[in-house]
C-alpha cells in the first residue's frame, strides 16, 4: 500500500505546474490520497460482498435452470394444457349439449340375423299351434294378413292381434283365397294350416332370403309394393328333378316396424306354382 502511494506521489509530482495552481495541485493530491486510502478499505469489503455475490449468482442460474426444467416437464406432461384454460373436475359447468340429430335412415336399421330368427320362432309356434307366442310378434295395430297365395287383395283374411290366441279353435269358416282352377279355399283356420300354410315344409329349406329379392320366384319383387316399408323373410324350397324344377315353394313373412320401432308381423304369404 505504501508503495502504491509513493508511485502515486511521484506521478504526481511529474504534473506539469502550469496547468493548474499550486493550491489546486496540493488540493488535488490530497483528495486522491486520501481516496486511494478509502479504496484499500473497499478492497476488503468487497471481498466480502464479491463471495456473496457469486453465492447469489450461482444460486440464480440454479433457479434459472429449475426454471426451464419445469417448463420442459409441463410440455411433456400429455395433461398439461397448450394453451386451453381446463375445467376443473369438481366445478360444475352449466352447459348445454348439442344433440347430433338422428338420421330417418338409423329408425330403419335392423339386424338380419335377429329378424331371421324371429321368422324360425313364428314357424314354431304355428307348427306347435301355439298363437299365444305367434300372437306376440304381430303389429298391435295392423294385425296379421293370411294368403294362401302370392297375391295380396282387399279381401285377403285379415286377423286382429288379440283374435290369434283362440283362432286355432275357431270353427268360422274362411274364404282364404283361390287355388288351382281358380276353386275356392274355404277352411276352418285349423284345417288352413294343416293343409295350405304346412309350415314343416319350410324347416329344411334350401334358401333364406332375409329382405332379398329371389329372383327365381319373384323378379318384380311384388310384396315390396305392397308393403314398401318391409323386410320380408323367405323360406324357399326348389323344385325337383322330377317335375322340372317346376314344383318350388316359398313361405313369406312380413314385418313391419311398430311405434316403438320393433319389427312385428304383419302377414303370412304362400307362394308357390300354380298351372
Amino acid at each position: 500500500m505504501k508503495d502504491n502511494q509513493k508511485n502515486v506521489e511521484e506521478n504526481l509530482n511529474e504534473f506539469p505546474s502550469y496547468r493548474m495552481s499550486q493550491p489546486t495541485q496540493d488540493l488535488l493530491h490530497q483528495q486522491i490520497m486520501d481516496t486511494l486510502e478509502n479504496s484499500n478499505v473497499r478492497q476488503k469489503r468487497q471481498g466480502v460482498v464479491l463471495m456473496k455475490a457469486k453465492i447469489g449468482i450461482v444460486t440464480a442460474v440454479a433457479v434459472v435452470i429449475v426454471s426451464i426444467l419445469s417448463i420442459n416437464l409441463l410440455n411433456d406432461n400429455p395433461n398439461s394444457s397448450s394453451g386451453e384454460n381446463p375445467i376443473p373436475i369438481d366445478q360444475d359447468v352449466d352447459q348445454e349439449v348439442e344433440q347430433t340429430p338422428v338420421d330417418e335412415e338409423d329408425n330403419n336399421l335392423y339386424d338380419p340375423v335377429l329378424l331371421k330368427e324371429q321368422a324360425i320362432e313364428i314357424l314354431q309356434a304355428i307348427h306347435n299351434r301355439n298363437l299365444d307366442v305367434l300372437s306376440s310378434h304381430v303389429h298391435t295395430e295392423k294385425g296379421l294378413l293370411v294368403s294362401p297365395n302370392f297375391s295380396v287383395m282387399d279381401d285377403t283374411v285379415r286377423f286382429e292381434k288379440n283374435e290369434l290366441p283362440t283362432l286355432i279353435d275357431s270353427d268360422t269358416t274362411y274364404l282364404w283365397g283361390y287355388g288351382e282352377a281358380n276353386t275356392e279355399i274355404q277352411l276352418t283356420p285349423a284345417d288352413y294350416f294343416d293343409t295350405h300354410l304346412q309350415v314343416e315344409r319350410f324347416f329344411e329349406s334350401d334358401e333364406v332370403f332375409v329382405d332379398t329379392q329371389n329372383q327365381e320366384v319373384d323378379p318384380s319383387n311384388y310384396l315390396k309394393t305392397v308393403f314398401p316399408d318391409s323386410k320380408i323373410v323367405e323360406f324357399y324350397r326348389a323344385g325337383t328333378e322330377q317335375y322340372s324344377g317346376m314344383d318350388w315353394k316359398s313361405l313369406n313373412l312380413v314385418f313391419e316396424q311398430d311405434e316403438e320401432g320393433a319389427w312385428r308381423l304383419v302377414a303370412i304369404v304362400n307362394n308357390l306354382f300354380t298351372p
